[in-house]
C-alpha cells in the first residue's frame, strides 16, 4: 500500500500556476510602464514618442521602477514551478518512452532554456547590453529545440494529448515565423534608422512573449485530472517512503521513516505508446549521425581549445606592453599548470565528466562579455583585465579537463585516439578560420561585434559561443562509451595472456616523456597556431615569389592536415619512434631558421607535419609514466611548456626580465631546446607490447579513418574557398588615392601590437584611419607578433585588403628578435631589405629599405624603429646605419619613417643630424619642436603639407599619435615648369632694366601660378636633393590647390575619434600644415592684399 502524502501538488496545478504567474508578470510590467513611464520606455536610441509608439520588451521589464521590480519578482516566483514542470514532465514521458534520449534531452534543454531566460531577465540591457543578448538570443535557440521535442514527444491518442499536439505544433510554427518580421524591423531600425520600425519591431516581440508562454501553457493539456489513454495524471508529493513500494529509496536512506520527496503517478494503465513515424524516422536519423555528430562536436570543442591557448599570450602581453614593463598579469601565465590540482581524486573523476571538462572553454569563450564594456576605465583596471582573468580561469578548467579526460579513456586506445584527432582537427580548423579571417581568430575575448564601426572589430563571439553551446549539450548528453578499467598501479601487468614481463615506468622514462610532451605542445603553439606564421620567418624582401601569407598559407593548413591523418596512435607511435623522423625534423628546423622563402619554408611544413602527427605518441608517452595519476606528470609537463612560452619571448624581450641577458638575441637556442626536449621524448617512448596502457596493435577504425579523412577534406575545402574568394582582391593592383597630381601621402604609426586601451584589436580602426587621411604608403612599428605573446596573427592582413594596398613587406622576421616593422603601399615593391641596426647593448632594432615604383619614379621608403634613450651608444650606431642606407642611394628621392628618439635638431650623439644632415635628408617640419619618437624625412619629392593626428579616443588605439605626409613626386627630368622659366626670365628682363631699383621688393613682383596649374607646375619642377634647405615654408591652406588638402573630416572633434593636433592651422586652429615656395607664397599674399584693396575701393577683383 503506498504511503499516504504528507503533501501533494497535482501536475495540472503546476502547470497552471506556472502559466498565471508567467502571463502576470509580463502583463503586470506592461500595463504599470504604459501608465507610469509611456514617453520614457517608447523611446530608443534614435527617435521618441510620436515616431515611436510602442515600448519594447527589454525597455518595459527592466529601465524603470517599479515595473521592473514587479516583473523580476513574478518570474521569480515563477521558476519553482517551472523547474518542477520540467521534472514531472520528464518523468511523463520517460514513462511512455524508457529507451528513449529524447526525454533527458528535452528536460536538459528545458533546464538550460529557464537559465537563459533568468539571464535576460535578471541582467538588462542597462545593466549589461551583451550579456543580456547572448543570453536572449540563447533563450531563442534553446527554443527550436525545445518547441521540437516537446512537439514530438506529445501523444497522439486521447483527446487532450490531440489537442496538445495541435497547440503546440502552431504556436511553435508562429513563434519561428515572427522572428523573420522581427528581424527586418529590427534591421530598419538600426541599419536604416527608420522612424517607427522599432515600435513595429516591439509588437512582434510581444507577440513572441505572448506565443511562447502560451506554448508552455499547453502543459495543463498533459497533465489531466485521472489517468486516460497514455497521458499520466501526476503529482508532486512529500510522503514518509515505503520500503516494499520504493525499496530503492530505502536502501538509498538506510533506514525507514526519513521523508523523501518523489514524483509518484497517481494511476496508469501500465502501457507504453509506440512511438510516432516521425519520433521513429528522428530515432534513426539520430542513431546513423551519432558517431559524425559527436566527432564534429569533439573538434568543435577543440577548435575552442585552441582559441583560448591562443588568446591567453596576447592579453597577458597587452598588460605588460601598456605598464612598459612586468605587471603582474603575467602570473596568469601559470594558469596551465592547473593539472596539479588533479593530486585530488574527486577532482580527478569529477573532471572527467564531459560536461565538467569541457565547460572551461564555454568560460573562455564566455570571458568577452566580462566587465564594463561602456565603462571609462582603462584595460589594466577595467574589462580587460576582467576578460584577462575569465580567459585564464577557462584555460585552466579546460587544461585540467583534458588531462583527466586523457587519463579517463587511457586504457582504451580507440577512445584516446579520438580525443587526440579531434584536439589536432580543432588546430587545423583555428588555422583555417585565421586564414579566412585575415589571420584573427573572430572568437577570441579582444574581438568583438558591434552596430557602431569604431567598435566593430570582425568578432564572432556569440555565434561561436552558441555553437559551442550545442557542441557541449552533445557531450553532455552523449552515451559514454564503456571502458576498460585501469589496472591497479601494484599489478605486475595488464591481465593479457601474455607472457612478455609488463613494461614498468622509469623515473628517467618519466622525465623524458614530461620534456618530450611539453616540447611538443609548444612547438604546436609556437608555430602552428597560424598558417603564416612559418611564413613569416622565411620571408626575407623583394623581389619574391612566395611565400606569403595568403595564398600560401593554404600549403601551411595542407601540411598540418597530413600531419593529422598520421596521427592516430598506430601511426603516430611508429613516426615517432623512427629516429630517421626525427633527425628530418631536426634538419628541417634547421633550415627554417637559417634559410629565407621556399627553402626555409617547404621544411617549416615538413616540421608542421612531424609535430602535429607525433602529438599523439607523447602524449601516449606520459600517460604510460603516470600509473598513479596524471596530476605530476601533466602539471610538471605544462609548467616546463610555460617556461618554454618564457623562453621564446626572451630573445626580444630580455631587457624586462631577469636574467634576460642568457637567451638575448638567442632563437637559435630556443629552437634548439625544443627539438633537443622532442629528442628526450622520443627516448622515453614505451616500445614494450605489455606496457601499461598497451600499446595500439592495430590500425585505426575504419570509422576514425573515414571521420578524419572527411573532416581533413572538408577544412582543406573550406579554405580553398577562401583562396577562391579573397584571390581577385588579392591580386587586384594598388591604386592610389591621387593619381592625377602624382600625390604621395605617406604614415608613420608606432601600434603596439595591434591591441587599443581597452585590450579589443584595433586593425579595423587603423585601416578605417588609413582610408579616411587616404594614405598611399604605411609605416607601422611594434608590428611583429608572429610570436605566442602575439597570438600568432599579423597585423597587415586585414589593412592590405580592405584598402586595396596589395604590396606589403612584414619586415625582419620572428626569429630574427626585433619587435619589427612593415611596410605596407599601394605602390609596387621593386626592391627591399632588412636590417638589424646595430645594438651591442639594448634591443636589436628592425628596418626596411625598400625601392618603390611611383608613378614610374623610383622612391626609397625606410621604414626603422631606434632602439631607446637608455642605450645612447646604441642609437648612435643605428642612426649611423640608417644615415650610411639612405646616404648610399643618393640622389634617389627617398621617404624615411621612423622612430628616432631625439628631440629636433639635437646635436650628435642624438640620432637627428646623422639622418639628416649625413645623409642628404630633410625634415618635413623642421620648425616642429614638439616631437620625440617619430619623424618624417624627405628628398627628391616635394614636400606639401605635414598632418599629426591623435591616437584615437574611448578608447586610444594605442598609446602613439599618427603623422603623416603629404608628397609630389616630380616627373623623370624635370628641370623646370614653364611657369619657372617664364618667371626667371621676367626677373631677369627687370633686374636688367634701367628702372630697377633693388631697394624696392614690390618691382620683383610677378604673378602667382593659377591654382589649378599649381600641381603640375610641381611635376616638372626639380625636387630639393638634400644637400641644401627646402625653400617651402608654412602656408595658408586656402593658397593650396583643393586636390593637395588633407580631409576636411579631422578638423574640430574629428572622426572616430581622431583628430588633428598640435600643429596650427590658417586661423589658428588645430590644422595640418601646408608648405609652398617662399616667392610663390610671398606673391600670392600680395596678390590677396591688392584683391581687398579693389574690394575695398569698389573695383572688380582680379
Amino acid at each position: 500500500m503506498a504511503p499516504r502524502p504528507l503533501l501533494a501538488v497535482h501536475g495540472r496545478a503546476l502547470a497552471q500556476l506556472h502559466t498565471a504567474l508567467s502571463a502576470a508578470a509580463f502583463a503586470v510590467a506592461l500595463v504599470v510602464g504604459l501608465t507610469l513611464h509611456y514617453r520614457k520606455i517608447v523611446k530608443n536610441q534614435y527617435y521618441g514618442y510620436p515616431q515611436e509608439w510602442f515600448p519594447s520588451v527589454s525597455a518595459t521589464v527592466g529601465d524603470w521602477f517599479p515595473e521592473r521590480n514587479l516583473f523580476q519578482l513574478l518570474i521569480a516566483l515563477t521558476s519553482g514551478p517551472r523547474f518542477l514542470l520540467v521534472l514531472v514532465t520528464y518523468v511523463a514521458h520517460r514513462q511512455l518512452r524508457p529507451a528513449s534520449r529524447l526525454p533527458g534531452t528535452l528536460a536538459i534543454v528545458g533546464i538550460l532554456r529557464a537559465l537563459m531566460c533568468g539571464g535576460w531577465v535578471f541582467v538588462t540591457s542597462t545593466d549589461h547590453g551583451a550579456v543580456h543578448d547572448v543570453c536572449m538570443v540563447s533563450y531563442i535557440v534553446l527554443n527550436l529545440p525545445y518547441m521540437i521535442l516537446h512537439t514530438i514527444l506529445t501523444p497522439k491518442t486521447g483527446p487532450a494529448a490531440t489537442r496538445a499536439k495541435m497547440f503546440r505544433r502552431t504556436l511553435g510554427s508562429s513563434f519561428f515565423g515572427a522572428l523573420v518580421p522581427l528581424v527586418y524591423y529590427y534591421l530598419q531600425h538600426k541599419q536604416h534608422r527608420v522612424a517607427g520600425a522599432y515600435s513595429i519591431y516591439a509588437l512582434v516581440e510581444w507577440s513572441l512573449i505572448v506565443l511562447d508562454v502560451a506554448f508552455d501553457s499547453v502543459a495543463i493539456l498533459d497533465f489531466p485530472d485521472s489517468a486516460t489513454g497514455p497521458n499520466q495524471a501526476l503529482q508532486i508529493s512529500i510522503s514518509y517512503a515505503d520500503k516494499d513500494l520504493f525499496p530503492g529509496v530505502a536502501a538509498t536512506v538506510g533506514h525507514d521513516g526519513v521523508s523523501k520527496i518523489y514524483v509518484a503517478p497517481t494511476g496508469s494503465d501500465g502501457k507504453c505508446a509506440p512511438p510516432g513515424r516521425f519520433a521513429t524516422a528522428l530515432a534513426k536519423v539520430d542513431l546513423a549521425t551519432a558517431g559524425t555528430r559527436h566527432f564534429a562536436a569533439d573538434v568543435y570543442l577543440g577548435f575552442l581549445f585552441w582559441t583560448s591557448v591562443t588568446a591567453l599570450g596576447p592579453m597577458i602581453f597587452y598588460s605588460a606592453v601598456w605598464a612598459m614593463g612586468l605587471s603582474g598579469d603575467e602570473i596568469l601565465l601559470f594558469c596551465c599548470i592547473s593539472p596539479f590540482f588533479l593530486l585530488f581524486p574527486p577532482l580527478r573523476s569529477w573532471f572527467a565528466r564531459p560536461g565538467i571538462a569541457n565547460l572551461g572553454v564555454l568560460i573562455a569563450v564566455a570571458s568577452v562579455y566580462a566587465g564594463d564594456t561602456d565603462g571609462e576605465a582603462g584595460a589594466s583596471e577595467g574589462e580587460g583585465a576582467a576578460r584577462l582573468r575569465w580567459t585564464g580561469l577557462g584555460l585552466a578548467w579546460a587544461t585540467m579537463g583534458h588531462v583527466a579526460s586523457w587519463w579517463h579513456v587511457r586504457m582504451d586506445d580507440r577512445m584516446l585516439e579520438n580525443r587526440t584527432t579531434t584536439l589536432l582537427l580543432g588546430l587545423v580548423l583555428s588555422t583555417v578560420v585565421k586564414f579566412a579571417n585575415f589571420s584573427l581568430n573572430p572568437l577570441w575575448p579582444f574581438m568583438r561585434t558591434s552596430p557602431d564601426p569604431k567598435l566593430e572589430n570582425g568578432g564572432w563571439n556569440t555565434c561561436g559561443f552558441v555553437i559551442g553551446l550545442f557542441a557541449y549539450l552533445d557531450t553532455v548528453i552523449r552515451r559514454p562509451r564503456v571502458t576498460v578499467a585501469a589496472a591497479p598501479a601494484s599489478d605486475s601487468g595488464t591481465g593479457s595472456s601474455s607472457t612478455a614481463p609488463a613494461a614498468r615506468p622509469s623515473f628517467l622514462g618519466a622525465v623524458g616523456s614530461i620534456i618530450g610532451f611539453a616540447s611538443s605542445f609548444f612547438l604546436l603553439h609556437w608555430l602552428f597556431t597560424d598558417s603564416g606564421t612559418i611564413i613569416a620567418w622565411s620571408f626575407d624582401g623583394y623581389p619574391a615569389s612566395g611565400p606569403f601569407a595568403f595564398p600560401h598559407g593554404l600549403l601551411t593548413i595542407s601540411a598540418l592536415a597530413l600531419g593529422v591523418v598520421l596521427s592516430p596512435l598506430h601511426h603516430s607511435l611508429r613516426i615517432a619512434s623512427s629516429w630517421l623522423a626525427y633527425g628530418v625534423a631536426c634538419g628541417s628546423a634547421a633550415l627554417l631558421y637559417s634559410q629565407t622563402y621556399w627553402t626555409a619554408f617547404f621544411p617549416g611544413c615538413l616540421l608542421g607535419v612531424y609535430a602535429v602527427s607525433t602529438f599523439p605518441a607523447f602524449l601516449f608517452s606520459v600517460l604510460f609514466h603516470s600509473p598513479r595519476g596524471p596530476a605530476l606528470t601533466f602539471g610538471t609537463a605544462f609548467f616546463l611548456y610555460v617556461i618554454l612560452q618564457l623562453a621564446s619571448t626572451w630573445p626580444v624581450a630580455y631587457a624586462f626580465v631577469p636574467a634576460g641577458w642568457i637567451l638575448r638575441e638567442r632563437t637559435d637556442i630556443v629552437v634548439g631546446i625544443v627539438l633537443g626536449g622532442i629528442g628526450l621524448g622520443v627516448v622515453a617512448l614505451p616500445r614494450n607490447a605489455s606496457a601499461t596502457p598497451p600499446l595500439p596493435a592495430s590500425r585505426p577504425s575504419r570509422g576514425l579513418s573515414k571521420r578524419i579523412n572527411g573532416s581533413v577534406l572538408c577544412l582543406l575545402l573550406a579554405g580553398t574557398l577562401v583562396l577562391i574568394y579573397r584571390a581577385p582582391g588579392f591580386f587586384a593592383p594598388g591604386v592610389p588615392y591621387r593619381p592625377e597630381e602624382r600625390v604621395v601621402t605617406a604614415a608613420i604609426w608606432t601600434v603596439h601590437f595591434g591591441l587599443d586601451g581597452r585590450m579589443w584589436e584595433s586593425q579595423r580602426r587603423m585601416a578605417d584611419f588609413m582610408r579616411d587621411a587616404e594614405v598611399d604608403i604605411i609605416g607601422l612599428l611594434e608590428t611583429d607578433n608572429h610570436r605566442i605573446v602575439g597570438g600568432n596573427r599579423e597585423l597587415t592582413q586585414w589593412m592590405a585588403h580592405s584598402l586595396n594596398m596589395p604590396y606589403t613587406d612584414l619586415g625582419p622576421g620572428p626569429h630574427k628578435n626585433t619587435w619589427g616593422c612593415v611596410l605596407i603601399s599601394k605602390y609596387p615593391i621593386l626592391r627591399s631589405s632588412h636590417h638589424l641596426l646595430p645594438s651591442p647593448h639594448g634591443e636589436l632594432a628592425p628596418a626596411i629599405h625598400a625601392t618603390l615604383d611611383v608613378y614610374g619614379v623610383e622612391v626609397d621608403v625606410v621604414v626603422a624603429h631606434n632602439g631607446q634613450e637608455e642605450d645612447p651608444l646604441d642609437r648612435e650606431l643605428q642612426s649611423k646605419e640608417l644615415s650610411r642606407i639612405m646616404g648610399s642611394r643618393w640622389p634617389t628621392p627617398t621617404i624615411f619613417l621612423g622612430y628616432l628618439v631625439t628631440h629636433p635638431h639635437a646635436e650628435r650623439p642624438a640620432p637627428y643630424k646623422f639622418v639628416t644632415e649625413d645623409a642628404s635628408m630633410l625634415d618635413i617640419a623642421p620648425n616642429d619642436n614638439d616631437r620625440w619618437c617619430q619623424y618624417i624625412l624627405y628628398r627628391g619629392v616635394h614636400r606639401v603639407a605635414y598632418a599629426r593626428v591623435n591616437r584615437g579616443s574611448d578608447p586610444s588605439v594605442t598609446d602613439s599619435e599618427v603623422q603623416v605626409g603629404k608628397f609630389v613626386v616630380p616627373l623623370l627630368g624635370a628641370e623646370g615648369s614653364s611657369y619657372t622659366i617664364k618667371a626667371e626670365a621676367a626677373l631677369s628682363a627687370i633686374r636688367s632694366s634701367p628702372d630697377f631699383n633693388a631697394s624696392d621688393p614690390s618691382q620683383l613682383r610677378v604673378p602667382p601660378i593659377p591654382l589649378d596649374e599649381y600641381v603640375s607646375h610641381l611635376h616638372s619642377s626639380p625636387a630639393p636633393a638634400g644637400t641644401e634647405p627646402d625653400r617651402t615654408v608654412w602656408t595658408p591652406e586656402r593658397y593650396m590647390p583643393e586636390s593637395l588638402h588633407f580631409p576636411k573630416q579631422f578638423s574640430g572633434d574629428g572622426v572616430n575619434g581622431h583628430r588633428y593636433i598640435v600643429l596650427t592651422g590658417q586661423q589658428g586652429e588645430y590644422a595640418p600644415n601646408y608648405f609652398m615656395r617662399d616667392d610663390e607664397k610671398e606673391w600670392r599674399r600680395l596678390q590677396e592684399l591688392d584683391d581687398l584693396r579693389r574690394e575695398a575701393a569698389g573695383c572688380p577683383v582680379q
